[in-house]
């Protein structure tokens, strides 16, 4: 990793706005690539009819990587001016408990962006995009006002400005991110029955619960965890339990 962070440090913005492109798109395409692969997983079941993908979805779903790349490029600049310290030299146990820290904390970070956006008027008019589709399809993770996509940017940008991480663990996050962002935006399960059961009791967001999402908005705000839901009682079946 030491090698790629003097990579970094030494390029200037023009080649910084390239590596950024380049790790944005290649995950982009990782994550269409990975969604169409699970299309043809033995076993699935699906959840409904898949959204049919729009020329405006296209569009959307670009602006959002240039908009991750630009989150990029500014998270470099903090780096480079100090703002944000990277630790070195970490051990394996060490990596470990930054990703499922990182992983956590994000988790509560973003299920308060995520309902806050539901709930404040201005936010959920830019979040209805998202909410246009009522199921999904392989650009639904992307399609994302460029508000949103920011947001959530700096929000981890501030994470790391108060805890030092080393590039690995970030990484390793960054990773998790965007495999758990892709499950969780299929329209099928990739999961038998039995699984599932392990993951709801485990707090596990699974595909099947952020779908219920895109058909209530009202309830399943959560993107790794439904920890936070069942706290403060906005997952599916608890609402569900207070309409009877």
């Amino acid at each position: 990793m030491r090698p790629v962070l003097e990579t970094f440090g030494n390029a200037g913005i023009s080649e910084v706005i390239t590596y950024g492109l380049i790790i944005n798109f290649g995950i982009y395409f990782c994550s269409l690539g990975l969604y169409s692969a699970l299309n043809y997983f033995p076993g699935k079941e699906r959840l409904g009819e898949q959204q049919p993908v729009l020329r405006s979805d296209v569009i959307l779903s670009l602006v959002t990587v240039f908009c991750n790349t630009l989150v990029f490029v500014f998270g470099v600049f903090l780096w480079k001016r100090g703002f944000i310290v990277l630790s070195e030299g970490q051990s394996v146990f060490r990596i470990v408990l930054e990703v499922v820290f990182l992983t956590l904390l994000m988790d509560l970070l973003m299920y308060v962006f995520h309902r806050s956006v539901h709930f404040t008027t201005y936010f959920r008019k830019l979040h209805q995009r998202h909410h246009e589709h009522e199921s999904t399809n392989l650009l639904s993770l992307f399609v994302l006002h460029p508000v949103e996509s920011i947001g959530f940017g700096l929000m981890m940008l501030g994470v790391l400005v108060f805890f030092p991480l080393s590039a690995t663990g970030i990484s390793i996050y960054l990773v998790i991110n965007s495999l758990w962002g892709t499950v969780g935006h299929l329209n099928h399960t990739v999961l038998p029955q039995s699984w599932l059961k392990i993951a709801r009791k485990g707090c596990l967001c699974t595909s099947e619960f952020h779908y219920l999402h895109h058909q209530h908005p009202g309830c399943n705000f959560g993107f790794y965890t439904s920890i936070w839901d069942r706290v403060f009682k906005t997952n599916y079946s608890s609402l569900q339990e207070n309409n009877n």
